[in-house]
């Protein structure tokens, strides 16, 4: 800790290198170098990056809760970051701010609350039953695959199905691609800090444009039909149409429909697509879960597919869960800016700098989780936020910025799980190692690759039922890098 020369507090943090401070070390390894200083320096580090600019990591939930709720309105998004985004999803709830970003939440919120997020159990299931009986003939020859796009694919399936009314079946896979190429650009930008021309060709580029092209072409003609449908069903996009200011009475243009509904993009498909990646690698590394998992759905469901109304009863299932987002909280960093000059902890952070809260350090911090490296599923049989306390468990963030989809992810994912785990054992390939690695969300390196084989045939046709006459033949299958 030093002192600056008008006596402020100055966290303390890595020196880094002459001129260009720590910002080769967090370009090369994001994820490393901010675990690696947070051990090292404590709650509050302070990375120096070229210039006068200052880059914060805060670890400690009093310190989230200042900036996520106490002290929201100081801390809007960090323009910095939203500004690369920008290209991409455009002015929609993930990067807006202010008046309009609530405006904006307040329309939405309506679609993932009470009734109306139950009611999308039965979408859930069926878009994951197409999926398992696609999987017949890779199962029969037991093949080994990486199941990070088949998650993608299914989960964007299950959004536009559930929030937009339209079945993308035959599309998913290209439009699944699409996004995935949007957001692997955005995210070489986010690496960089100093920022090349945009009119500068190069091969990422022109690969991004090609994408947005095609996910603009889809969305804007979703949007014509929608707008030209005499009795349209009452879901999200229905009620971004119809929406008008209340003062001014307008109405939403294309554009930010189109916004929006990228954003849906972004946030609502592709976090639970990867929480499930990691789900089902997990399963795999500890057998007993998965045996757990599996006796319980067998106990609950027989031999009939899952169902929303069971997941009370799945308290295993949903503990489980809770668990992977602990340790792999798909949004693994959220960075804000204070509008003006503040004080966390007792250190000085200057207006204009970036704060990084980091749900995958909060989640592992040893002073509010027992065991906080292991897997431990039970810690949440009892309490949602595992026994610690409220801001030190926040896989979906916090406070007026709370993710308006979260109802739908806990819904979504315990389902899918249920429903594959009725058919399939999915065993990580030998010698794969688990390691995360830094993207716009929490992705694994090198993907995830996973040996496919079906439970036991026998008599009848339930999954659930035929999964607890066969041995849990489940292996750890793998090693991971400093992670359960």
């Amino acid at each position: 800790m030093s002192l600056t020369l008008s006596g402020r507090r100055q966290a303390p943090g890595p020196q880094g290198y002459p001129v260009v401070g720590c910002g080769p070390d967090l370009v090369r390894d994001l994820v490393g170098t901010f675990t690696r200083a947070w051990r090292e320096y404590g709650d509050i580090v302070r990375f120096r990056l070229p210039g006068k600019h200052s880059l914060f990591l805060i670890v400690h939930p009093d310190h989230i809760k200042h900036v996520l709720d106490d002290h929201q309105p100081n801390y809007p998004k960090d323009p910095l970051s939203v500004g690369k985004f920008e290209p991409w999803v455009g002015q929609g709830l993930f990067t807006s701010n202010g008046e309009f970003h609530f405006r904006q939440r307040r329309l939405a919120q309506p679609a993932f609350k009470g009734s109306r997020i139950s009611g999308f159990g039965p979408a859930m299931v069926d878009a994951t039953s197409d999926l398992v009986r696609e999987w017949h003939p890779r199962a029969v020859r037991r093949e080994t695959f990486d199941i990070t796009p088949e998650m993608f694919r299914l989960a964007l399936t299950i959004v536009m199905q559930t929030l937009f009314s339209t079945n993308i079946s035959d599309r998913a896979g290209e439009l699944a691609r699409a996004v995935r190429i949007c957001n692997a650009h955005t995210n070489v930008r986010l690496q960089r800090f100093v920022e090349l021309p945009e009119a500068l060709p190069s091969r990422s580029r022109s690969r991004f444009l090609q994408a947005r092209r095609t996910l603009d072409s889809f969305v804007y003609g979703l949007i014509a039909e929608r707008r030209r449908d005499p009795s349209p069903p009452d879901d999200l996009l229905t009620r971004f149409l119809a929406a008008q200011d209340e003062r001014t009475g307008e109405r939403m243009s294309d554009k930010q429909v189109r916004d929006e509904v990228v954003t849906m993009f972004l946030g609502g498909y592709e976090t639970t697509a990867l929480s499930l990646v990691w789900a089902f690698s997990l399963l795999s590394r500890h057998p007993e879960a998965e045996r757990r998992a599996r006796a319980e759905l067998a106990e609950v469901c027989g031999d009939r597919e899952p169902a929303a109304s069971d997941l009370p009863k799945l308290r295993y299932l949903r503990a489980f869960y809770q668990e992977v987002l602990r340790l792999y909280p798909s949004v693994w960093t959220m960075s804000r800016s204070p509008a003006e000059d503040d004080r966390i902890g007792g250190y000085h952070i200057p207006a204009a700098s970036q704060v990084f809260i980091s749900p995958y350090l909060m989640h592992r911090h040893p002073e509010f989780w027992e065991n906080p490296e292991g897997f431990r599923p039970e810690r949440f049989e009892k309490s949602a936020t595992g026994g610690a306390p409220l801001y030190a468990y926040i896989p979906f963030s916090r406070g007026p910025r709370l993710c308006p989809g979260s109802s739908v992810a806990v819904l979504e994912a315990p389902l899918v799980i249920a429903r594959i785990l009725q058919e399939y054992r999915l065993t990580l390939a030998g010698g794969h190692i688990c390691e995360p690695t830094s993207n716009v969300f929490l992705y694994p390196r090198g993907g995830m690759p996973m040996r496919l084989e079906r439970i036991a045939d026998s008599a009848g046709a339930g999954g659930a039922g035929r999964a607890e006459r066969v041995r849990s033949a489940g292996s750890a299958g793998a090693a991971e890098k400093g992670a359960p």
